[in-house]
């Protein structure tokens, strides 16, 4: 009888080993698939795209507004250049970020719309669209500036809730880009249609990004005696 319950629970051990090992078979064999299709690569050329060419030539216009101020000067020493090294770091930081890297690439793929707009959420967020105009009215009521921010940092708080609020949409929808099965030739059709579609958007989403940037260095120029 002994025998014949050691066998019993032999076997039961055999089933749910094999039951586990499909289990993780299929684990593997869906992760994979959906490995394939985020990094399904989507043909570009953003030095061609006109978007991508409207974020170029504001950032170029932004950084000689922000170059325009003398912000060595001893009397800006509390005001105008600690305004400046915010917008250094936050340029340094959109220069290394993966946006930048699509001027020189051939392809995208999802993952890659996808780490763009999460930049926005976890980066470009605490060191640029946020940062900048907290820190500059945080200075401000220290110093009493003699054209008031007050007006620029309403404006670009709507276009930061904005901003936010599209890159949120597209992170989430670049989660969700995977139906955990084979891919096909019409589910990868769908994948490059949808990455491309999205990498418009991404596109849109960093130009207005920098809209907020030239708000800021609009007033920065007109406060601290620069040129618009």
């Amino acid at each position: 009888m002994k025998e014949f319950f050691t066998e019993i629970i032999d076997l039961l051990a055999v089933c749910i080993l094999v039951i586990c090992l499909s289990f993780a078979s299929f684990l593997f064999v869906s992760n994979f698939y959906h490995y394939k299709e985020v990094h399904n690569l989507s043909l570009i050329n953003m030095k061609a795209d006109v978007g991508y060419q409207k974020y170029k030539a504001a950032m170029a216009k932004i950084d000689k507004k922000m170059k325009s101020v003398d912000h060595e000067k001893v009397e800006y020493s509390v005001t105008a250049k600690p305004i400046y090294d915010y917008y250094t770091a936050c340029i340094e930081k959109l220069n290394s970020g993966t946006f930048a890297k699509f001027e020189n690439m051939s392809t995208v793929s999802a993952k890659d719309v996808y780490d763009a707009n999460n930049e926005i959420l976890t980066e470009y967020n605490n060191s640029c669209i946020f940062y900048i105009p907290y820190n500059i009215t945080r200075i401000n009521k220290v110093i009493q500036p003699k054209n008031s921010f007050a007006s620029v940092f309403k404006k670009t708080e709507e276009k930061r809730n904005i901003v936010i609020s599209d890159a949120d949409y597209l992170v989430k929808s670049g989660l969700g880009n995977s139906s955990y099965s084979f891919v096909t030739e019409t589910s990868r059709g769908s994948i490059y249609n949808k990455t491309t579609n999205e990498l418009k958007l991404t596109i849109n989403n960093y130009n207005l990004m920098v809209s907020i940037l030239d708000d800021v260095a609009t007033w920065y120029a007109s406060e601290f005696g620069g040129s618009n």
